[in-house]
């Protein structure tokens, strides 16, 4: 990981003190889509990474974002005194913190356990609905001080916030150059080799053969990318299918994991 590491913190250095925040947040994800492998096993696995792989600045309010000028040049001198031996686990920290702070809309507000002035916004998994998380003590509460029904959050969108972005992607079905595989979300990769396959004990695949699950059961998979050039395709493995021992806290319903074999994670075009 020294290499990766160095590669990408000397990416970031090169950067103006005053990039703006979607410059800021290409380098970070061109790095990470770079070498998917590291940043998706270890302590990156661990704060989710892999579902940095295939966001687009676009998409997020990365355009608000308050990481630029004094912020950016404090995120510069922080990794400078970083290596890998000793400080991965902050290296791991220092970024997720600084992707959060890159694809939320921060406010002003003064929390009610805590009195510090800084909320980021999320929506709810279960519900949609916007809420607001402490930076400093994670206390949730809905916007405008409703409440909260509680459940897992994640990043809300610059649609959700009604921020201008551009359209939805469609969803394509598979291309027939393309074996029969049923779709995961590699946003939930437990580790490099391990995703969550299914919330259920049987899926259906792009060919529409419905498959229920077996502890060993060879399984090919598959989901939407977008490459380090910008362009659509997507990403293929192959791996067995493994129960759910101990679900990881942000996929607590997960019920089937694929454990992907050695020739791992590749990418493969759209068209061909």
């Amino acid at each position: 990981m020294k290499h990766q590491w160095h590669d990408l913190r000397d990416q970031l250095l090169r950067l103006d003190d005053h990039a703006e925040p979607e410059v800021i947040f290409k380098t970070l994800v061109a790095g990470f889509r770079k070498y998917r492998p590291q940043f998706s096993s270890g302590p990156f696995a661990y704060l989710r990474f892999a579902r940095y792989f295939s966001m687009q600045a676009a998409d997020y309010p990365v355009a608000q974002s308050t990481m630029r000028d004094a912020e950016f040049r404090h995120f510069k001198n922080c990794i400078l005194g970083y290596d890998v031996w000793g400080d991965l686990n902050s290296i791991a920290g220092l970024l997720s913190e600084t992707m959060e702070r890159l694809v939320t809309l921060h406010i002003e507000q003064c929390c009610p356990r805590c009195r510090h002035e800084d909320f980021a916004t999320y929506k709810s998994v279960a519900t949609g609905q916007l809420v607001i998380q402490c930076a400093v003590c994670f206390h949730v509460e809905g916007r405008n001080s409703d409440a909260y029904a509680g459940g897992a959050i994640t990043f809300a969108s610059a649609a959700d916030l009604r921020l201008p972005c551009r359209p939805p992607a469609i969803a394509l079905p598979l291309p027939a150059h393309l074996s029969p595989r049923i779709r995961v979300d590699c946003a939930e990769m437990v580790d490099y080799n391990l995703v969550v396959l299914s919330h259920r004990d049987e899926e259906t695949d792009s060919a529409g053969a419905l498959h229920g699950f077996y502890r060993g059961m060879p399984v090919a998979i598959f989901d939407e990318d977008i490459n380090e050039q910008g362009h659509p395709g997507y990403l293929v493995a192959n791996g067995h299918a493994e129960p759910v021992v101990n679900p990881p806290p942000w996929a607590a319903s997960a019920r089937w994991l694929c454990r992907i074999d050695k020739t791992g994670v590749r990418h493969a075009s759209a068209a061909g």
